[in-house]
This record gives structure tokens, sequence and C-alpha cells, in this order.
């Protein structure tokens, strides 16, 4: 047997071996919308309904609503200092509000004056600086902007991504990870001391990942748990991946529902939650792992 076909009979191997149906799946809130931006804070979860366009906290006996956002079109979260920042995907607006609802300020353009295409999602390094993504209207319109925790002004520091979506930084916070959800891939940039980005390389194409099928498999959301590894919220593709540090499929999990946005995986690594939207109807499932 050739290399090429040894190698594709493995890996279909291993990628039928890594798709599994979620077990002990169990509904932790119901009657949303569409949700988004799901992130931990000491073990509570916050979580966005983008549709309601409403910040949420997710309680023992419920959710319930921390802040509404009309025109906003929440998109997005990430905690900086005990806070929280909001992508508006509809007004073009990053906010920011305390856990409570208050609301701090906004950002509302690049430091060349420009307004920012659809802000999605946002994540933070640990000096409490923020990464976001701008999805664009068109292709290759997407872009990453830069906002360092001193400034209150974002730096244009990616662009000519196709529907730019989630984001991650790597554990050693040396590489940004972003979905290129109009492309079903993973682009890798490595970040320079000033925060800025250089050195763009795909690190993962979603779809070559199983035997082909005619099913598309677009990321959303991304998030690094504390294991190190990547997981990867399908919008299409049926539930969530597991990635690890070179891109390869380890897990696949199937999840209710017809798209799945984004997830947070517990501080312990023992259980993830993940959003899920079937039509009109939005809720969020909290998994084993």
């Amino acid at each position: 047997m050739c290399k090429w076909l040894a190698s594709f009979v493995l890996a279909a191997v291993l990628a039928r071996g890594a798709f599994a149906a979620s077990s002990n799946t169990r509904i932790v809130a119901d009657g949303l919308g569409f949700p988004e931006g799901t992130i931990l804070i000491n073990k509570v979860l916050y979580f966005v309904d983008y549709q309601a366009s409403t910040v949420n906290k997710l309680e023992d006996s419920g959710y319930s609503v921390v802040r509404k956002m009309p025109g906003c079109g929440a998109n997005g979260l990430v905690a900086v200092d005990g806070n929280l920042w909001v992508a508006c995907y509809d007004s073009g607006v990053v906010e920011s509000i305390s856990t409570d609802g208050t609301r701090l300020g906004s950002v509302t353009h690049s430091t060349s004056g420009e307004e920012f295409n659809r802000p999605n999602d946002l994540v933070a390094n640990r000096r409490g600086d923020i990464y976001f993504t701008a999805s664009g209207d068109r292709p290759g319109g997407g872009k990453v902007f830069f906002l360092s925790k001193s400034s209150n002004v974002a730096q244009e520091v990616a662009y000519g991504i196709d529907n730019a979506n989630g984001i991650a930084l790597s554990p050693d916070e040396k590489s940004l990870y972003v979905g290129e959800s109009g492309a079903d891939r993973i682009i890798e940039y490595q970040i320079s001391r000033d925060g800025s980005l250089h050195s763009p390389q795909i690190f993962a194409q979603l779809d070559s990942l199983t035997p082909p099928s005619g099913r598309r498999h677009t990321p959303d959301g991304i998030r690094i748990g504390p294991d190190g590894l990547m997981y990867v919220a399908l919008f299409n593709g049926g539930g969530y991946w597991v990635l690890n540090k070179k891109g390869t499929l380890l897990k696949a999990l199937e999840v209710p529902g017809e798209h799945h946005s984004n997830l947070a995986i517990s501080g312990d690594g023992r259980a993830v939650y993940v959003t899920s939207v079937s039509g009109s109807s939005g809720r969020i499932y909290l998994l084993p792992l």
C-alpha cells in the first residue's frame, strides 16, 4: 500500500473512532432565542442572547437578565478585571458593563477612525488586553482588532478574513487563533510583544479532517481548555470538536440542535457548556468531558 493511501485509511479510521454521540446531556437554559458568548466567572456562567440582545447569568433557579442592550445585537463576551466586555454585532461597538449590568463605557472605532463591522467574539490575555473579531459583511472583509488595557481605541491587527468569528489565545499567549467561518478553517497568528500579529497560517482546515461527506464543518466559538486542547463549537457540523496543539481532530461530540455557536469549559476541565439553536429556539446544554 502506498504512503498516501495508508495515511488516508488511517485518518478515516481515527476520524470514525473520534465521533460519538453525547451522553448525560443536560439542558441548563431553555427558551432562548440565539444563545452565544458563553464564559465562566468564578464558576458562574454568563452568556448573551443575540436575538433578545441581552447579557444573562445562569443561576441554580435558571437564568436571569443582567442587562438589556437594545440595538446592540449582543454576540460575544469576555471578562477583564471582574467586568464584562460585550461585542455588539448590530451596532458595531464594544461595550463594557459590570457583572450587575451597570454600563461602564464603550469602544467605537479603531486608531484609523474606522468603525467596527459586525463585532463578533473576544478574548483577553493575562494583562487585560483584548483581541476581538469583526466579521465584516462581504467575503474577505473580516478583521481582528487589538484593544490595549491602557487605551480606549482599538488597533487593526489582521484583515482579509472570510467571516472572522471565534477567537482564542494559546496557553503561552504567543499564538492567536481565529475562526474563519466562510472558509471552514482556523487561522493561527503569531503575536509580537506590542500585541500586533504576524505569520498567519492555517491551523486546521476543518472539512479536511474527516472523510469526505459533503457536510460542512463551520467553526464558530473557540476555546482553549485547561488541558491545552482546542474546543470548537460548530455552527455547521452537529456539535463541537476537540483538536490537539497540531490541529489534529481528537474527538467530535454530537449535541442536539441544528447550530452550535459557542461553548465554555469548566475550570476543572470536567464539563462543557454548549449553546444550541434550532429554528428560532435556543438552549444551553451541559455535558461531561
